[in-house]
């Protein structure tokens, strides 16, 4: 590498991550503003509408449905999960460098849990590429808490990203897991 090659990865390491403005802040943190919101109000309503007794009948019927239909709790976990993941993002973006030169980090257009993983759709601003996601992989698993970080890019905008962020530990399976020619065995303590 040459030395103009250094020099956008030096200031992009010595940039000040940018932090978001005031609506792009309400934006990231809208499902728990909406939940601090609407759940008070959702209870005031319905305790001033049946009474506080069948109040606390409904809401006891509401959970029980809840916990047992699997369908419901399985969504309803995969949400969650997806929410956890989109901040623990960001602050890996920044952990990881991954920034502008100016200290932007790529937006989260959306996120949807997909069989036990969570899709995350970017649009990287000029500046970040594929490539630099996609080195910065191992810090997004681990911001996020992931087994791995499958990056895909857009066959038609480069600008799009489509990361894959696998929550579930992978399983383990003794006989596949590494060829015997490629296990190393340790010294012994002495």
């Amino acid at each position: 590498m040459t030395q103009h090659n250094h020099v956008p990865e030096l200031a992009r390491h010595l940039a000040r991550i940018k932090r978001p403005n005031p609506v792009l802040w309400l934006y990231h943190w809208r499902y728990e503003i909406l939940a601090l919101t609407l759940l008070p109000y959702g209870l005031v309503s319905l305790i001033t509408r049946l009474g506080p007794v069948w109040s606390l009948v409904a809401l006891v019927a509401a959970f029980n449905w809840l916990f047992y239909w699997r369908a419901a709790r399985r969504h309803l976990r995969g949400r969650l999960r997806a929410i956890v993941v989109q901040h623990r993002l960001r602050s890996g973006f920044a952990g990881a460098r991954i920034c502008t030169v100016d200290g932007r980090r790529p937006a989260i257009l959306w996120t949807r849990p997909l069989d036990g993983d969570v899709v995350v759709r970017l649009f990287c601003p000029a500046g970040i590429g594929f490539e630099q996601i996609r080195e910065g992989r191992e810090q997004l698993a681990a911001a996020c808490f992931a087994a791995e970080v499958y990056v895909d890019r857009h066959p038609k905008y480069a600008a799009l990203v489509t990361l894959t962020v696998c929550t579930t530990p992978l399983e383990h399976r003794p006989g596949r897991a590494v060829p015997p020619t490629s296990v190393v065995p340790l010294r012994a303590h002495s």
